[in-house]
């Protein structure tokens, strides 16, 4: 089955006072993942809708915008991009009719030369499935593949639907691709209230339509499923929020800082950046969370709206800095990790559940 998100197009782009402070918290998120799950992990997460989604909301850009997948991913990959084992290749406009070039010069970087024209294959199918094998008036203007030194990849790309005034993003995990026929039920993603008929080749039921040229009689139409509901309002409700999320905002509020003696010695580890770091713990460890509230993440730093809050730089730039601190220590000293990280997620996560 084909699942789209579909996010309410909104116009302007990242102020830079906010776009260096989400490049570096970005990275830094991805370098925790990376530490702890490898590559693999980081490849799995980035191609899951609601884990993309809730980063998004992380780094304090929209909650659910159609700035969330170009913004987001033109961040990590500033902040990825020749210091990590993962690269990013194309982003929007003129950066995504780059893809080609610049995979070469990502596997160049990464000493895998001989993945360029793979990888180039699986870019130009990928942007083909979304944009020729779902009828949907869509018109693709954003297209990354990402790809990691062992081999792995991944593609977020986003189209607009011109008379819905809607943007849809596609993502596709290279590991769940059907290594057979890439074109048969390849993506994975969330939607918003919107609906429509979409006639989707990629669905299984349509292969005999596919290979016989006949979709557009074809009387196998799909609908769209939903996963995740996104509304077109920009304002968050209370509704929003399930009453876990909510009891989990208010644990992490409530946190005393006093219990956690290695954070406070860290300069500006106050109550709000101890805050953010309890809920960035449950991105980074409790899929639970992430899966059933994305949303709530936008409580971590606010967003550049207003919505739910306006960002205070002091209070980003503070927590940037105790999270470099604790992805220092988690290198140094692994085992720091458990008692800062992963202790805060087990208490986040206690609320959670209850």
């Amino acid at each position: 089955m084909q699942n789209l998100t579909l996010l309410p197009l909104h116009g302007g782009k990242a102020p830079r006072w906010l776009f260096h402070r989400m490049v570096r918290l970005s990275g830094l998120v991805s370098e925790a993942i990376i530490n702890e799950y490898g590559t693999s992990g980081f490849i799995e997460r980035l191609s899951d809708p609601q884990w993309f989604q809730a980063l998004s909301c992380v780094i304090g850009y929209d909650w659910h915008s159609s700035g969330t997948t170009t913004v987001t991913v033109g961040a990590l990959k500033e902040a990825l991009n020749g210091t990590s084992d993962i690269y990013i290749a194309g982003g929007k406009g003129k950066q995504g009719t780059a893809t080609p070039e610049q995979i070469t010069e990502g596997t160049d970087s990464m000493s895998i030369p001989d993945m360029a024209e793979t990888f180039k294959d699986h870019s130009r199918l990928a942007a083909k499935i979304d944009s020729a094998l779902i009828y949907d008036d869509i018109g693709i203007y954003h297209h990354a593949f990402i790809f990691s030194k062992d081999r792995e990849w991944a593609v977020v790309q986003q189209a607009m639907h011109a008379k819905q005034r809607m943007a849809i993003r596609f993502q596709i995990n290279g590991n769940r691709v059907n290594r057979n026929d890439m074109t048969n039920e390849t993506n994975n993603a969330i939607d918003s209230e919107f609906r429509a008929e979409t006639m989707d080749l990629t669905f299984e039921k349509n292969r005999q339509a596919k290979e016989a040229s006949l979709a557009l009689v074809n009387e196998d139409i799909s609908k769209i499923e939903s996963v995740y509901r996104l509304p077109r309002r920009h304002d968050i409700i209370p509704e929003d929020l399930s009453p876990r999320a909510i009891k989990l905002l208010k644990e992490a509020n409530e946190m005393q800082p006093e219990s956690y003696e290695k954070l406070m010695k860290m300069k500006g580890m106050g109550r709000k950046t101890l805050r953010s770091i309890a809920i960035m713990s449950s991105l980074l460890y409790n899929n639970e969370i992430y899966k059933r509230d994305p949303i709530m993440y936008s409580y971590n730093l606010g967003g550049k709206d207003g919505i739910p809050y306006r960002i205070n730089t002091n209070d980003y730039d503070n927590v940037v800095n105790a999270m470099s601190d604790i992805v220092k220590s988690i290198k140094l000293q692994p085992k720091e990790q458990d008692n800062i990280l992963k202790s805060l997620n087990r208490q986040v996560s206690l609320a959670y559940s209850r």
